[in-house]
């Protein structure tokens, strides 16, 4: 089989699933992914003959998608500005809006020209946000947690799979370490105990935390609500900005006057979550929409 006959073939079998171009990126994407191709090498030489060993592979990988299994986990790895990172069912898939979330604060920072700041990522993941923070600013102090031990493993590994130039941006990898955003945030004894990294005086708390409702469930795809975990996606309906008021306790203690916070939210409680920061003392609350116009962030400054 060559492989645009592979392609071709693949697009008709996921074409059910997905939209004809998006069935085709992904027939050309994995296709790429397990010949060690460039997209620009298949476009070059669609008439190359596909190695047997190799095509029994790229298969078997057809078979998961067809079975609504996501291709970022069927491949085990994404593309975050930039950076390619390594994913499996224990963490999310890296999505543009969390990007457009690393961006917010990275213009931020080179616009308040902070020279080594200090950044917590609460509920990290993949740690796609710590790294892609760590690269962007070399002298940084970035930390990170989650509550997961997968993922907290998945994210202190990255710098085994990222590239080699992410790596060398990143003289001293961020510091991960296991805590619960709904759990109290750490004070001076537990820095001093050794149990955690002292986390006085940030410049900036960045978190993507869990804030889809449970009744959103039957509205969201197989291939989202089957595979990627539910601890980093849900929050009950009866509590929706539970890890929100959570955030605003670890800002509150962590975060030194002047500091800002960058969260993503949930498009349906912009307002309220305004409120709630408001409420919580902190000024300068912002609600951004994200690319698709939806409210998307909120940004907030802690001054006292």
């Amino acid at each position: 089989m060559t492989r645009k006959e592979f392609v071709t073939k693949a697009t008709e079998s996921l074409s059910q699933q997905y939209s004809p171009g998006e069935a085709k990126a992904i027939a050309v994407r994995i296709l790429s992914h397990f010949l060690g191709l460039s997209e620009y090498e298949y476009s070059v030489e669609p008439g190359t003959v596909i190695p047997r060993p190799e095509l029994t592979r790229i298969q078997g990988a057809l078979e998961e998608l067809a079975a609504d299994r996501p291709v970022q986990y069927v491949i085990g790895q994404e593309t975050f500005e930039g950076h390619t990172f390594r994913v499996s069912e224990s963490v999310l898939i890296p999505r543009p809006e969390t990007a457009q979330l690393c961006r917010l604060v990275i213009q931020e920072l080179r616009r308040s020209g902070s020279r080594e700041p200090r950044i917590l990522d609460a509920g990290t993941g993949s740690g796609c946000i710590a790294w892609t923070l760590a690269a962007a600013f070399p002298t940084a102090e970035v930390f990170a947690f989650d509550v997961d031990k997968d993922a907290l493993e998945t994210a202190r590994t990255q710098d085994i799979f990222l590239d080699s130039a992410c790596r060398q941006r990143v003289p001293d990898p961020p510091v991960f370490f296991q805590a619960d955003i709904l759990a109290a945030p750490p004070d001076e004894k537990d820095s001093r105990s050794g149990e955690l990294p002292n986390l006085e005086d940030l410049d900036i708390l960045v978190s993507n935390p869990p804030y889809v409702c449970e009744s959103e469930k039957d509205f969201m795809a197989p291939n989202v609500l089957d595979y990627e975990p539910d601890i980093a996606l849900f929050v009950p309906d009866n509590d929706p900005l539970r890890f929100y008021k959570a955030l605003s306790g670890w800002a509150d203690a962590l975060v030194k006057p002047g500091g800002k916070c960058f969260f993503e939210i949930n498009e349906a409680f912009g307002p309220q979550v305004s409120e709630l920061f408001v409420s919580r003392g902190f000024s300068d609350v912002r609600i951004i929409e994200d690319f698709h116009g939806k409210n998307r962030f909120a940004v907030f400054t802690k001054w006292f």
